[in-house]
């Protein structure tokens, strides 16, 4: 299988993981935009977001707004899968709650590097204030 074809498979199986992980997310966190931003070994960005996430006008961009909750870099198929909130309660979440997002997040990211790839590599949680 050439490269632009494994590229496009994994973006597939990222897509089919966030879309069964964003119906959990949307329930648990009914005012945050989530999304996903993969960055292939190619160079090429691809996003992935619920309605809630303000997208860029064009996607080398990345998100305008969100803040990083965890990121895994240099994974088999992507040099960075990152997941990103927005929320305009972030100044008064609980740490409760900000701990689920965190989780969910994390849950996400092994998701889709499971799906594409080895799990070999290693997850880096920032949390919603870093």
């Amino acid at each position: 299988m050439n490269s632009a074809a494994a590229e496009q498979e994994a973006v597939g199986l990222a897509r089919e993981s966030f879309l069964g992980e964003l119906k959990s997310l949307n329930r648990d966190h009914p005012n945050t935009g989530f999304g996903v931003s993969l960055r292939t070994r190619s160079g090429r960005r691809y996003l992935l977001a619920n309605s809630r996430m303000p997208l860029p006008e064009t996607k080398s961009e990345g998100f305008p707004t969100g803040r990083r909750l965890a990121r895994l870099e240099n994974s088999e198929r992507f040099s960075s899968i990152e997941v990103l909130a927005d929320c305009h309660t972030f100044e008064s979440i609980s740490p409760g709650a900000e701990a689920a997002i965190l989780g969910n997040a994390l849950n996400l990211i092994a998701r889709i590097d499971t799906m594409t790839s080895t799990p070999t590599d290693t997850l880096a949680a920032t949390g919603t204030g870093g």
